[in-house]
């Protein structure tokens, strides 16, 4: 009897043996060296279910539901006695289709999805695959297991380990899995996309040294760049790059990863960033100065054109859509949610990239905004990734926490190596640019010049909104109630009449704290975090042109106050600027400082992965993978988009209400965010309707050129 893996009216159908050989030698060259037999016995394992008779009855046709995933998840428990072995390879084979489980009890199988209970499941014989296919890489597998553990220290390191090395195996075998039947469904075979490295480096190096090196701040720039470049040569798992803002940290911290990736023959560079403003700018700035790059972008904002059969550039989308799937592209530019939700995540569709993490130049942007509640497992997933899977780490920041202290403190043990990349910070003075003045409890209103350009930053919207609304002059209004399309169309006219001199006055939320190359010569701030204030203060008088006297920053008060983590953030810096002054913030020691009580202060709300009770007991190969992904969830958003009709999206829309489908990733840049309550209001007055979770603004007079959504819009609006 010939048994099947797949089968096709149109080919001849997979011969069952076929696909589990190629997806092991697959999953094998995806893995490092130390976990290649792993991987391959997962291959191999991984659908020996469709041996059984029932699964084979199902190919021709039969209307059966058949379990194939957990037999080889059984088989296992035959093969090898050892837990910390065979749970490997029971969660991953088990797992492969529905994603890693919970474990489970295994008294108690009410948790029908757990490990423990599917693994209590009858199946039929599936002794068949003895036939054609041989387990005997599994001789060296205890051994390769027990060489890749060596050196852990303590139960905490070895759980952390162990749950990561999962991870992975799943991660190599789940993308094979996906890239061979993908081969057989279209005969076609994905083709490794490549880039001149050193060619790019080249350009990189004409684009640098073509800058003046005229002014104190440029001279000091160069200098800077030169000392990381000196200390890159070295190696670490952890770089730290603590540039000032305007010291050009974006197009260095570029340059610093080529020569990492020269030098040491990594697959890839990630620029994991935590803000898409910062990730389109990013983007589109390397695109500019380098045309030949080919960039991967996979976040939320990023849409791939259609493209019909016979168009010139179908192939490319095609490929470039593919690519988001595993990561297998040379250049990235991804968010913290991907990179981090994605190592978290129990499910083949998202963690099958993470083997493509392995072997790669990691430039980490604006690292001091990792979400302190998700510190712990963030960082502990960079230290699997540069200790044991060849990756190397660029922490990017003009506001740099002590992540040395940090990383003893909260994984209490020295196991990633770190190297400040620029110890000599004598010259960071230059990029003090600007005065800091604190207005204490004075009417920002009542200090702003109309003689000047100025920037607004404010906590919330409804503040943003309300001194917007009372200002009288020139003036433009940026929060997430615009589009990310509308925004950045309001930004280049806020870029070019800026560049014109004109005086105008823009009142914003916190996204245009980083990432949005603008220069005022007057900044306000509402009281905030440390990293915030300084962060706005680099849009006033960026490349330093103005005296530092007549560039000031000036910190106030708003009559709505903070909320939230924003207000323990405010709280820490009024103590600080209490204690030393308010122009004493820009001052390394006093950013030390602050970060340091904020961990302090946030450090009873850190979610760690490992269960501590489990810990305790000593049951490390026990993981809820499951509920890990469920509560690791990096960003607990309080607001929803409201899609904006206009031309582009109106053929979208239009299948939307008539069949409750569209392509909703084509719909991202023409949503506007509003919070829950103010959702509620303009669903009630009939302004949006839903369909299933999509929500349409129908009354697009509560969408506006100025302030773009606005759930409190004066509209004649008639039933």
């Amino acid at each position: 009897m010939e048994y099947y893996a797949h089968t096709s009216l149109e080919k001849d159908n997979q011969l069952l043996s076929d696909h589990l050989k190629n997806t092991a030698v697959k999953a094998g060259e995806f893995s490092c060296n130390a976990l290649k037999n792993c991987t391959f016995l997962a291959g191999l394992l991984h659908d020996i279910g469709k041996y059984q008779p029932s699964f084979q009855r199902r190919l021709k046709g039969a209307h059966i539901k058949v379990d194939h995933s957990v037999c080889g998840a059984k088989e296992i428990r035959n093969v090898f006695k050892n837990p910390m072995t065979n749970n490997v390879f029971t969660y991953v084979v088990a797992g492969h289709h529905a994603g890693l489980p919970d474990y489970g009890n295994e008294f108690d199988n009410s948790d029908e999805s757990s490990l423990m209970a599917r693994l209590s499941k009858d199946c039929e014989d599936y002794s068949d695959y003895k036939n054609e296919i041989s387990l005997s890489v599994a001789a060296s597998i205890e051994q390769e297991l027990a060489q890749f553990i060596k050196g852990v220290s303590g139960i905490e390191e070895f759980a952390d380990c162990y749950e990561f090395m999962i991870r992975y195996v799943f991660s190599c075998l789940t993308d094979a899995d996906y890239l061979d039947t993908e081969l057989y469904c279209t005969g076609r075979e994905r083709q490794p996309q490549s880039e001149d490295w050193d060619g790019l480096q080249r350009r990189l190096q004409e684009v640098l040294s073509s800058f003046e090196n005229k002014t104190p701040l440029q001279q000091a720039r160069s200098v800077l760049q030169n000392q990381a470049k000196e200390n890159i040569q070295r190696d670490a798992s952890v770089f730290l790059l603590n540039m000032p803002t305007g010291s050009g940290k974006t197009l260095c911290s570029l340059l610093l990863a080529l020569m990492r990736l020269k030098k040491t023959g990594k697959k890839r560079i990630i620029y994991v960033i935590p803000y898409t403003s910062i990730i389109e700018q990013t983007a589109n700035e390397f695109g500019r100065l380098f045309p030949s790059l080919h960039i991967l972008e996979h976040h939320s904002n990023f849409d791939f054109d259609e493209g019909e059969d016979g168009d010139d550039n179908a192939e490319e989308i095609l490929r470039h859509r593919q690519m988001t799937e595993n990561w297998d592209a040379p250049f990235i530019i991804t968010t913290n949610v991907q990179f981090f939700e994605s190592i978290y995540s129990n499910r083949s569709g998202r963690l099958r990239k993470l083997h493509n993490m392995a072997d790669s130049v990691i430039v980490f942007d604006e690292i001091h905004t990792l979400p302190i509640p998700y510190f712990i497992p963030c960082i502990k997933a960079v230290g699997e990734l540069t200790k044991r899977y060849g990756s190397e780490a660029l922490f990017l920041t003009a506001t740099m926490p002590d992540f040395k202290n940090l990383i003893q403190t909260y994984l209490g043990r020295k196991n990633i190596s770190i190297i400040d990349l620029l110890p000599d910070r004598s010259l960071f003075s230059v990029f003090e640019k600007n005065c800091y003045v604190d207005l204490g409890e004075k009417c920002v209103t009542e200090c702003i010049s109309r003689d000047k350009s100025n920037l607004l930053v404010f906590n919330s919207k409804a503040s943003a909104s309300e001194y917007y609304d009372s200002f009288i002059g020139e003036k433009y209004y940026l929060s997430t109630s615009l589009t990310p399309d509308h925004r950045s169309k309001v930004i280049s006219e806020i870029r070019k009449r800026l560049a014109n001199g004109d005086k105008i006055t823009v009142f914003s939320t916190s996204l245009i704290e980083a990432g949005v190359d603008l220069d005022f010569d007057t900044v306000y701030r509402e009281i905030a975090g440390v990293d915030n204030i300084l962060q706005t203060g680099g849009r006033c008088n960026r490349e330093g042109k103005r005296e530092k006297k007549d560039s000031v920053v000036y910190v106030f008060r708003s009559a709505r106050g903070a909320k939230g983590d924003v207000a323990i953030k405010a709280n820490i810096t009024e103590g600080l600027i209490d204690k030393y002054g308010i122009q004493a913030i820009t001052s390394e020691s006093v950013i030390s400082e602050y970060f340091s009580e904020l961990y302090k202060s946030q450090r009873f709300t850190m979610f760690d992965t490992i269960d501590r009770g489990a810990l305790n007991g000593g049951n490390v190969y026990k993981i809820n993978f499951r509920t890990t992904a469920e509560k690791f969830k990096f960003i607990e958003s309080s607001t929803v988009g409201v899609v904006i009709p206009n031309e582009r999206n109106r053929d979208e829309l239009e299948a939307l209400r008539v069949t409750g489908r569209c392509k909703f990733r084509k719909l991202s840049r023409d949503c506007a965010n509003v919070n829950y309550r103010q959702l509620q209001e303009l669903m009630q007055t009939g302004a949006v309707c839903a369909y299933g979770n999509i929500f349409v603004l129908e009354n697009t007079d509560y969408y506006t050129k100025e302030k773009g959504l606005d759930s409190s819009a004066d509209t004649d609006y008639i039933f």
